[in-house]
């Protein structure tokens, strides 16, 4: 079930009652754990053994570290589980990929062999749940955290519905403050948990799926050459698109988090407002970006040996942020394209140029800001590309290698719907930056509130009825 099915209206309507009617602690987080596992089990009941046993065996694993006699039994305890957990995701996640990458190579020396279909098909959320599970081995490894004892609060932390298959990916130390504690419900806290759930929906099927995805499939068709309007037009698009996406879902997810009594940390933060790739990456996808500053690049910069190494490092993250984003060599390039990016950004702000003071200004500022979104559009090119083939064609694109599209770009009412979307949607990010959390919207005149509620409801129920999957459950 999705956040915007019918089926999660009625699993909710049944689980949020009986969780308010519940009054012992203990029995309520036992009930969340059962309802997270009837929230993940509706795909497919096989897959929720695999995070069961994933689960089951990383608290194991968390009380064998802190039980050993030695560092090397530590760090060997800490080893087996890490590499358990990436081989899970390795085979699910890229299996495929390396048996039809050895295939092609192999094909480039004269080596032919059928392609292999493995029937491989990739678990819901796999990606986050084993993210939050290496975070946790490495975090009572490295003595920042007191494994648990108790498995069915180490199983509410990797089930908790609201961020299991798509995030935020959390951390257990932040998490357990909350298991530890009964959480109180409010009339407020409901409200406007209620209300974040509403405007999440929103983004996603107003935004997402109708008023940018219609113009960002017609350029990423097979069988469109897009030419400089159409290309450009693609990636804005597709910009609007997979934020509108996966913003919405994580908002929906804190709402849904909050009207159960639970904070989960912001995962977007006005990105398109940002001044810079190296800032937009501290607003974008933030508990990713965290992720992989602490327990990749971090790590990396133990052995860091000057300048160059430092922006290897940065490349190394990134390359590595884009594998994790899909088993492709396009998601591989994207990627690595925004690691190039912040090395150039810094090695321009460490330059003389970095030093004028006309940055600081407000109208560059602004000419900054709308230069970092274009350039994010660029790389998103090779996000939403079907192959590396497609991408360097939109590129060549948007440079002015192709004038005309294959078909005139027509703008026709959906262009133009996505033309004003892409405006406001820009407009509202502006506003929204000096604005962190949303603890801030009960401040706003309840009328206004009102009126947006009463829109956003409306035009999600005059919105067409089919939508498209969110984006990121893919990953």
């Amino acid at each position: 079930m999705t956040f915007d099915s019918l089926t999660f209206a009625v699993f909710f309507a049944i689980f949020f009652p009986i969780y308010l009617f519940i009054r012992p602690w203990g029995a309520r987080k036992s009930w969340l754990v059962f309802g997270s596992c009837v929230f993940y089990g509706s795909w497919n009941p096989f897959f929720l053994l695999l995070l069961a046993f994933t689960t089951v065996f990383d608290w194991w694993a968390g009380l064998r570290i802190a039980r050993a006699s030695s560092e090397g039994a530590r760090k060997r305890w800490m080893i087996v589980s890490v590499i358990a957990s990436l081989s899970i995701l390795g085979y699910f996640k890229y299996a495929q990929f390396f048996a039809n990458t050895a295939i092609e190579w192999l094909a480039a020396v004269g080596i032919v062999f059928t392609p292999i279909d493995l029937g491989i098909i990739l678990p819901l959320g796999i990606s986050f749940y084993i993210f939050e599970s290496i975070s946790y081995i490495v975090d009572v490894y490295k003595r920042r955290i007191e494994p648990t004892r108790n498995l069915r609060d180490y199983s509410l932390f990797m089930t908790f519905f609201p961020h299991l298959v798509a995030g935020p990916i959390m951390r257990f130390r932040d998490f357990s403050e909350q298991i530890a504690s009964p959480r109180v419900v409010t009339r407020e806290a409901v409200a406007l948990g209620a209300y974040l759930a509403v405007a999440g929906l929103f983004l996603k099927i107003v935004g997402a799926d109708h008023i940018f995805a219609p113009v960002a499939n017609v350029v990423f068709a097979a069988d469109y050459k897009a030419g400089f309007v159409g290309a450009w037009a693609g990636a804005f698009a597709f910009s609007m698109q997979v934020f509108c996406d996966f913003a919405g879902y994580s908002l929906t997810a804190l709402g849904v988090a909050r009207m159960l009594g639970f904070s989960l940390p912001a995962n977007f933060e006005s990105p398109f407002a940002s001044v810079g790739i190296a800032e937009l990456w501290t607003r974008w996808h933030i508990s990713l970006s965290n992720w992989l500053r602490d327990y990749v690049f971090n790590p990396l910069g133990h052995y860091r040996k000057g300048r160059l190494r430092g922006y290897l490092n940065v490349m190394i993250t990134f390359t590595a942020c884009g594998f994790w984003h899909g088993a492709a060599w396009h998601f591989v390039a994207w990627g690595a394209l925004h690691g190039a990016m912040l090395v150039g950004e810094r090695i321009i702000k460490e330059s003389a140029l970095g030093s004028w003071r006309i940055w600081d200004t407000k109208p560059a500022r602004c000419a900054l800001a709308l230069l970092t979104f274009a350039l994010f559009s660029v790389a998103v090119v090779f996000f939403r590309a079907i192959d590396l083939g497609q991408a360097f064609q939109r590129i060549g694109a948007m440079l002015g290698a192709r004038a005309a599209d294959s078909v005139a770009f027509a703008w026709n009412g959906e262009a133009k719907i996505f033309a004003v979307g892409l405006v406001v949607g820009l407009l509202c990010q502006a506003y929204l930056k000096p604005k962190k959390g949303w603890d801030w919207l009960p401040d706003i005149h309840w009328l206004v509130r009102a009126i947006l509620l009463a829109i956003m409801l409306l035009l999600i129920v005059l919105s067409p009825g089919k939508t498209a999957a969110f984006i990121y459950f893919q990953f």
